[in-house]
């Protein structure tokens, strides 16, 4: 009799046991797959705030340090593509820090055609800066126009160039309330945060 009872609860116990093991196995493996799941999809919009206060910050130092107007970072993108299919080379300003009374320009300057500034964006790739104490004498161009309209007096300008040799951007300097020369010290921070820029500009899925 004793033995009818254990061969008939055996069975059960040990099924009993399996089905526990299951559902504990399921349950990690669905804690795994949520935080798999959530270290895949980082809120971008979180993300870009944490990086572009970093940049932010970078920008307002540098500022402060080499007592300038404005500081801006300058774009690179693609802007659609023409009827050809040629693409829409463009840049915007996408970071603009300035200097306490000095007006922002940061939303008049989006989706500017690389081919209307040609003569600044040539000279600052190829030389590896582009600078001018007087903005009169600035190369005539659509960049000239801006620069006369927001009431620049002296600019300067860096490339910024990815891991590969890439422009991705250009990072300038403006003095808005009279003109002003930059020391070789200044330069070289100047020359110094170009390089560091893509750091932080370029995304790590690159």
């Amino acid at each position: 009799m004793n033995m009818s009872v254990i061969e008939l609860v055996t069975p059960i116990v040990t099924a009993s046991v399996g089905i526990v093991g299951t559902l504990v196995a399921i349950k990690y493996r669905h804690k795994l797959s949520q935080k798999r799941l959530k270290e895949e999809h980082i809120c971008p919009i979180s993300e870009c705030i944490t990086e572009d206060t970093l940049i932010m910050s970078k920008l307002k130092d540098v500022l402060n340090d080499i007592s300038a107007d404005r500081i801006c970072i300058f774009s690179f993108h693609n802007g659609g593509h023409y009827y050809s299919g040629k693409s829409m080379q463009k840049m915007s300003m996408s970071y603009e820090q300035t200097d306490n009374g000095i007006s922002s320009i940061q939303l008049d300057k989006q989706n500017i055609p690389v081919s209307a500034c040609l003569t600044t964006v040539k000279p600052t790739i190829e030389n590896g800066a582009f600078n001018f104490y007087d903005t009169q004498a600035y190369p005539e161009g659509l960049c000239k126009y801006y620069l006369l309209k927001d009431g620049v007096k002296s600019t300067f300008h860096w490339p910024i160039f990815d891991l590969y040799d890439n422009a991705i951007g250009i990072v300038r300097i403006d003095y808005v309330k009279r003109k002003t020369g930059l020391s070789d010290e200044d330069a070289e921070k100047l020359l110094t945060l170009s390089k560091q820029l893509p750091g932080y500009l370029i995304s790590p899925q690159k």
